[in-house]
């Protein structure tokens, strides 16, 4: 009897350890997300002939490096960060923002027949626009603060006719983090729309 009483007990204490070591290994399931453009533009492409008015190479563009990681960084104080387990980028923050402002400058300068790719696309007579995103600190419920340093560089490649500092504030209203990326899209159409208004002015100077 007593051997039967011990068995019982040992087999519901297995039984409770595996209810805990499941429980322990199971989590909540990771969001991914993505910024968004004003008008998701498709593969860039080289026109040729009267097409061709100017073309414009985005980049590099750098961001800070507590940004640069999987995870969402908001911030909770002046000296604090918050770094989302379950929410995530989809892919690279850096590539992301990169996309996002060539789409951007690109929509806005598809009128003048300009033509705008990556920075790594070679492409001889063109401009040139180096991004460093100098700080990118979104407070939900909060304010979001941009501010970026950039510069155009003419199209012999290496004489700067442009050196900027855009700072762009804006609401976030609410704590979700759909909300968080959506506000962060919000700042990068603003800096893509005050780049896109200096390289037409730079271009009008051709003239």
């Amino acid at each position: 009897m007593r051997d039967h009483v011990l068995f019982r007990i040992a087999v519901l204490s297995i039984g409770i350890i595996a209810f805990l070591v499941a429980g322990c290994g199971s989590s909540a399931p990771s969001r991914f997300y993505t910024l968004s453009s004003l008008k998701p533009a498709g593969p860039a492409q080289m026109p040729s002939g009267e097409n061709i008015k100017s073309i414009v190479r985005i980049g590099p563009v750098d961001i800070p490096d507590y940004l640069d990681r999987p995870q969402i960084v908001t911030r909770t104080s002046r000296n604090e960060l918050s770094i989302a387990e379950f929410d995530r980028w989809g892919g690279s923050l850096k590539n992301d923002v990169s996309r996002v402002l060539i789409e951007n400058i690109s929509s806005t300068l598809a009128a003048g027949r300009v033509t705008v790719l990556p920075w790594k696309q070679y492409a001889p007579g063109a401009y040139r626009v180096p991004l460093t995103i100098t700080r990118l600190d979104v407070t939900p419920g909060g304010n979001l603060y941009l501010q970026t340093q950039w510069s155009i560089i003419d199209k012999d490649g290496k004489t700067v006719t442009v050196i900027k500092e855009s700072n762009i504030s804006k609401p976030v209203n609410g704590t979700a983090y759909s909300v968080i990326v959506t506000a962060i899209s919000d700042a990068l159409a603003d800096l893509g729309q005050e780049v896109a208004a200096s390289i037409k002015s730079a271009i009008a100077k051709e003239r």
